[in-house]
């Protein structure tokens, strides 16, 4: 019998690594002590949100990512050969992505791997404290290594911009019949619903109240009275107070970039959960084409040459609460 322990080792913190919406779209076949199979499921896509898979092809990269850091610190890393590049959700079955092996190495990794159980999203409002100058160093060379730009801004009026288009794209979608129903697959309203699935997005987690998600997905005629809508956006600005935002810009335009990118922003966000900062990607505003059009023509970007891929807000905050995730017997096949 084949003995599986350095890989579910490895594979239990890898499975805490984040994803869009948190879907969760890895399935791991253990072949031997030094080989497995990394698959998707086509039932944890977002066909209709992310179309091309780039975003979900991006959180396998920082799934690999994880599992390396976690692997290092054993002696080993992960050699990945991709077997497809493309995500299907027409499959109807679990469909191979690469081969895994465990390779020995003497690469030491300067992120300790408990790192990645500890990082969160936080989705509350964010102490006026500026992130210091020596981590937004730390983060624009971690970029810079994977040939990408992370720009930061402190300045009051971009700030307030990108957080009122982050508030307004959240009503584009909710008026998009097609991204509102995907996403609302993914909202888990209750405890007992995300302990049941330990997917989605759980409204806890989200710092709203479940109810007023429910009106979101299921009632939005609600939200888009006047006073309502008011109502909602005041409070949904409320939440998402910070002092710095920032954003990346780089190559983003295949298979090879997206896992790239995702390879890096794990390392990004595991720099900053060990100096204490929590982020809250505005992904709708990069996926929601109005949105991605007004931040294009704001920063007066050339996305022929860099995209602009992602934007976020940083910062310190309570400690938020953290997203469920699947068990290891749920990822193994």
């Amino acid at each position: 019998m084949e003995n599986f322990d350095l890989w579910k080792e490895f594979l239990e913190y890898a499975r805490f690594a984040p994803s869009p919406h948190n879907v969760q779209p890895w399935k791991v076949k253990l072949i031997s002590a030094t080989e497995a199979d990394l698959f998707y499921d086509p039932k944890r896509l977002l066909p209709d949100t992310d179309s091309t898979g780039r975003f979900l092809m991006t959180g396998f990269g920082i799934f690999i990512e994880a599992l390396c850091i976690a692997a290092k610190a054993k002696g080993y890393t992960i050699k990945t050969d991709f077997v497809t590049k493309v995500l299907d959700s027409h499959q109807h079955s679990f469909v191979l992505l690469a081969h895994l092996t465990l390779v020995p190495t003497e690469e030491y990794d300067n992120l300790d791997r408990e790192l990645i159980k500890q990082r969160r999203t936080s989705r509350l409002a964010y102490l006026p404290r500026p992130v210091e100058d020596s981590v937004i160093k730390e983060l624009k060379n971690t970029a810079q290594n994977f040939g990408q730009t992370m720009t930061f801004s402190s300045d009051p009026e971009t700030i307030d911009w990108i957080l009122k288009l982050n508030k307004d794209t959240m009503f584009y979608d909710m008026n998009d019949d097609k991204a509102r129903n995907e996403v609302g697959h993914w909202i888990r309203y209750s405890r007992g619903e995300a302990y049941q699935k330990k997917d989605g997005l759980w409204a806890y987690c989200m710092n709203t109240a479940s109810a007023l998600l429910y009106i979101f997905f299921h009632a939005r005629w609600i939200i888009n009275l006047p006073i309502i809508n008011q109502l909602t956006a005041k409070f949904y600005l409320s939440t998402t107070k910070t002092t710095t935002i920032a954003w990346l810009q780089g190559p983003f335009g295949n298979f090879e970039a997206w896992v790239k990118s995702g390879r890096m922003l794990i390392r990004l966000w595991l720099t900053m959960t060990k100096n204490c900062i929590y982020l809250h990607p505005f992904g709708s505003i990069i996926t929601n084409d109005i949105a991605h059009k007004r931040l294009r023509e704001k920063f007066n970007t050339d996305e022929s040459v860099n995209t602009l891929w992602l934007i976020m807000r940083l910062g310190y905050s309570e400690k938020p609460p953290a997203s469920l995730r699947l068990n290891l017997e749920d990822i193994l096949i």
